[in-house]
């Protein structure tokens, strides 16, 4: 064994243990987590093999249930403990696939161990790897997903993705942005072979994006001739998943499958701004070394600046939308930022209107890539799709976008540093914030056991 492999066998034995000791001590100190008065009982009930139950309060699909079927339900272990350490295995799990996705883009063996434990470390990650949530499955469904997409292998990407909408609907959108970055880049190369026979297409730089649409709007056919049967049938697998989720929107009346009232699509623009502002805090050392950039930026280009603030400004003014969930569920972090700053000081939404603006330049210099725009493009779509349709701010709804967004990020420079940065500031955080839940407990009314504060 190389001492990489050494090195990596070790984290992940490291990470298993520690998080194992800590999934124990949770367990001890509470019986029900806020949600999983939910999703615990269906979890009982499908390990067991009662597969016609359902709670009405829960609004995504059985993913997390059937595995815990599969997994639990032969040898009987459907009790709290054994559901809950679905969540640990597949967290353990994820650290291995994010091994491997960063192997795409970091040559360091080192390096990609560590950003591969930094990410399962993000703090509201690294807590919902304790309880039996449905976000630590539905990730390792993701990122299943985007490696076999990423490896060309279509097929079982497709069922990736599959299984990734079964549990969780809005990951669809990832479907439809990897696939779709496919289909794409297929339509593009036979374009390409079409204005050039001789001419390799690879990226899809900037420069060729308007004359490709024009063209291919203008006479299509020309560039499907040009399509081959296997660019096809792999593009086939990606729309299946579509037409299969269309009709899944129709037959069900909507994207929730539970307590609508409470989970309707809605306009909700700020979304993005609150997005921006956990990818900084999050992501900050990467953002730092920004800063002066952002700066000359502004004032190379002071009326493209004034005006963005401006739209920022009336975007949140007329379009704050405070969800009655953020007011009244005293269990969750963001209850406390919001009435303590946002809901406290009305000027303080206005003030913030900067650090959005500066945190949205530096994610777009992120993604931002003039040799080949097709996942910019993709992303930036999906993704203001996927947060402005919520009204209800939820920082879990910020995972996934933000884990791609890390993925993406180079900074080969500096990239020792910001990680050491980075696994401080985590590891802080996830002290605090556990430290908060063993210590600190509230009382509802209509609760019998105390409840504790989570992410």
């Amino acid at each position: 064994m190389t001492r990489s492999s050494i090195f990596l066998l070790v984290t992940f034995t490291s990470y298993a243990i520690l998080s194992k000791i800590l999934f124990d001590y949770i367990y001890s100190a509470a019986n029900l987590i806020v949600d999983e008065e939910f999703h615990l009982p269906l979890g009982e009930q499908y390990c067991k093999f009662h597969f016609n139950t359902w709670d009405p309060k829960v609004t995504t699909l059985p993913g997390l249930y059937l595995v815990s079927s599969a997994l639990l339900g032969p040898f009987g272990l459907c009790s709290i403990y054994w559901l809950r350490s679905i969540s640990l295995l597949f967290s353990c799990i994820n650290l291995l696939l994010f091994y491997v996705l960063f192997s795409r883009t970091v040559q360091n063996e080192w390096q990609k161990v560590s950003l591969a434990i930094m990410m399962n470390l993000l703090p509201p990650l690294y807590f919902m790897s304790h309880i039996y949530y449905t976000d630590i499955v539905s990730l390792t469904t993701v990122l299943i997903f985007i490696i076999l997409n990423e490896r060309g292998q279509h097929y079982f990407a497709s069922l990736a993705g599959f299984f990734s909408i079964i549990c969780r609907q809005t990951n669809v959108i990832f479907v439809a942005i990897y696939g779709g970055k496919y289909v794409l880049k297929g339509l593009y190369d036979s374009w390409v072979q079409k204005t050039d026979p001789f001419k390799k297409a690879g990226d899809f730089p900037i420069k060729n994006v308007k004359p490709f649409l024009l063209d291919i709007l203008g006479n299509p056919f020309k560039i499907l001739q040009n399509t081959t049967i296997h660019f096809w049938l792999n593009s086939l697998c990606y729309l299946s998943l579509l037409v299969f989720f269309l009709v899944f929107l129709i037959v069900n009346g909507g994207i929730v499958v539970g307590d609508r009232n409470a989970h309707h699509i809605s306009i909700n623009i700020p979304q993005l701004f609150y997005f921006s502002l956990f990818c900084l805090i999050f992501g900050w050392p990467h953002f730092l070394g920004e800063v002066l950039n952002f700066v000359t930026f502004a004032k190379n280009h002071k009326v493209f600046i004034l005006i963005f603030t401006f739209i920022a400004f009336v975007i949140v003014h007329f379009n704050t939308v405070v969800h009655p969930y953020l007011l009244a569920d005293n269990r969750h972090l963001i209850f406390y930022v919001w009435s303590r700053f946002y809901g406290k000081y009305w000027w303080f939404r206005y003030a913030i209107i900067p650090v959005y603006v500066f945190s949205l330049y530096v994610l777009f210099k992120i993604l931002w890539n003039p040799r080949d725009v097709s996942f910019f493009i993709l992303f930036t779509v999906g993704v203001t799709l996927l947060l402005v349709s919520q009204s209800l701010l939820e920082l879990r709804y910020f995972l996934l976008p933000y884990i791609i967004i890390r993925v993406k990020t180079k900074n080969v420079d500096t990239a020792v540093f910001n990680m050491v940065l980075e696994f401080v500031t985590y590891s802080v955080m996830n002290m605090i914030t556990f430290n908060i839940f063993f210590t600190k407990t509230l009382y509802w009314t209509d609760m019998d056991y105390p409840q504790r504060i989570i992410w």
